[in-house]
């Protein structure tokens, strides 16, 4: 019973926050944050305007959660008709409802003359629906009549309707008209990310040269690849090196040219990268060299008034303050967080300061993690150094918590079998609930995935996500070109480029915790399904088992 009314407690808002509260605070992420607890607790509808009416960027989720609440009827209305599923569309009788029910997705549930029905009724008032009438078509970019309304259908009907309708080779004449458009870019990213997407995949591989954004070049040279049109993807590869700004962008062009080539030249080139990324790593431990330009530790003093960062407030001035400082003003700013509970803000500094030349590796909050195995305190910092680089008092836009990003519904969840018991979400600010929640969320992705990319992106998209990435699509099996290839080929952004980075922060943290660790051997893991995971370990043995008893 206690356990439930903690849990209760934290998704209802009893300890919660008042409007005065609220109104004292700037417009920010960190007061949306607290708005939208304060949205969950026993308002009225004044309370409630009075509140949404200070949020920065409102979207649909303060949207919805403001409409249980007001009692304006324009809002109610208007998340009324976002919220209508497919099925009730036809049945809509105000057409401003209509338009804002209806999406690419949502039609793609519709019969084709309910399709064309609503194209007629709405007849583009509210904007273009031309798109209903090209979802009619059986196969689409199939000419080059109506691309612009076709790509709108490729971009927002799913990945279901995709495989359904855009799935064949493509003429010369529509893949010349596809690269004109601005689209593009996002029509490369769905197509060559999608396992089943491999007969528009085959036609995209004879792309040769083209005016082309960067990453563009890049997932064409990785589709190249993939169909062993190498010619063409070293040209793609060329058509990118130096054009991108990040540093692990540029160093992965090295990296695949020196994969493709085999020219030694882009090898050393890699290696004399200034960042510490995956590809670097790999080519210093090729090349048999060492990783020097990094700290691990700082010196620090008694004081208690230093900058710690868990004030997620206090935390946000000091780093526009930090933003608006140069080499010769920065050292005022560490003066003022070099207490012993401000390595991670003191080290955050530092390395703005001085980027690209030396970066931060230390590990502050050690005494934190007294339960936990070297391998997995290397884990744990390679983890917290991508979520916050330190910082313990920072809230993502989808309201993750602190150190190690915890969510919300985590919180909750995990608040139910651990003795360390949050009184609110802001508790999870402080470095000693983010760091037990995180090894206690953690344990479950451990049981499951053997693999530090692995656990990363478990980490970053959740463990079903994981499990569907590994099971669906053929990815991560043993290939000239892998794992490399899968891990450039994953679907979503912020997954895939997370991977890249918490590995390169493991392999760096397990030699600076004195433990030895081969990038190659990582990787190798990789392709050995018994080794990296559970569930392709599991399905395997099932596999064998079945084959005996037939």
């Amino acid at each position: 019973m206690r356990f439930f009314i903690l849990a209760l407690c934290l998704v209802t808002g009893v300890w919660g926050f008042t409007l005065d509260e609220i109104n004292d605070k700037p417009a920010s992420r960190q007061k949306n944050f607290m708005i939208w607890q304060f949205l969950h607790q026993d308002i009225n509808a004044s309370q409630a305007s009075e509140a949404f009416y200070q949020i920065d960027n409102v979207n649909e989720r303060f949207l919805f959660d403001y409409a249980a609440k007001t009692d304006e009827e324009e809002i109610k209305y208007t998340a009324s008709c976002l919220r209508e599923q497919a099925c009730n569309l036809p049945l809509i009788e105000q057409d401003d409802c209509l338009m804002l029910a209806l999406t690419p997705a949502k039609a793609t549930a519709l019969k084709p003359e309910e399709r064309e029905n609503i194209a007629v009724r709405l007849n583009n008032r509210f904007g273009n629906t031309e798109w209903l009438r090209a979802m009619n078509q059986e196969s689409m970019y199939t000419s080059v009549d109506n691309l612009n309304n076709e790509t709108i259908v490729f971009r927002l009907a799913g990945a279901t309707y995709r495989h359904e309708r855009f799935n064949h080779l493509l003429s010369s004449e529509v893949l010349e008209a596809l690269g004109q458009s601005p689209a593009f870019s996002q029509i490369v990213f769905l197509a060559v990310t999608d396992p089943a997407m491999d007969q528009m995949q085959q036609s995209l591989a004879n792309i040769f040269v083209g005016n082309f954004d960067p990453q563009t070049h890049f997932f064409l040279a990785m589709n190249a690849v993939k169909y062993g049109k190498l010619e063409n993807a070293v040209e793609h590869l060329k058509e990118a090196k130096g054009r991108f700004s990040s540093p692990i962008d540029r160093d992965k062009i090295v990296f695949w040219l020196y994969e493709i080539t085999k020219d030694q030249n882009y090898l050393t080139e890699l290696s004399q990268s200034l960042d510490i990324n995956m590809y670097v790593l790999y080519a210093r431990e090729i090349l048999q060299l060492p990783t020097a330009n990094y700290f691990t530790t700082l010196p620090t003093t008694q004081r208690t008034d230093s900058i710690n960062g868990i004030d997620p407030f206090q935390w946000r001035l000091f780093s526009h303050e930090i933003k608006a400082s140069t080499p010769e003003t920065i050292v005022n700013l560490i003066d003022r967080c070099d207490g012993e509970d401000s390595v991670g803000v003191q080290g955050y500094v530092l390395e703005r300061t001085y980027e690209p030349y030396i970066h931060n590796f230390t590990m502050p909050y050690d005494q934190y993690m007294s339960s936990v195995s070297t391998d997995e305190k290397a884990l744990i910092y390679a983890l917290m150094r991508q979520e916050t680089r330190f910082i313990p008092g920072l809230i993502s836009r989808s309201f993750a918590l602190g150190l190690m990003q915890i969510m919300p519904f985590n919180v909750d969840s995990i608040s139910k079998v651990l003795p360390l018991k949050p009184s609110n979400y802001f508790d999870m600010l402080q470095p000693e609930y983010s760091i037990v929640y995180s090894i206690a969320h953690l344990q479950h992705l451990i049981n499951n995935l053997h693999n530090p990319v692995l656990i990363a992106y478990g980490y970053n998209g959740g463990l079903g996500s994981t499990k569907r990435l590994l099971m669906e699509g053929g990815r991560f099996l043993p290939g000239e070109y892998e794992p490399f290839l899968s891990m450039e080929l994953i679907g979503n952004d912020e997954n895939r480029e997370y991977g890249k980075r918490v590995l390169a922060n493991y392999v760096m943290y397990k030699k600076i915790l004195g433990e030895e660790v081969s990038i190659k051997a990582i990787f190798d893991n990789l392709t050995q399904p018994t080794q990296s995971d559970y569930f392709r370990a599991e399905a395997i043995k099932n596999r064998q088992i079945l084959g005996r008893t037939e």
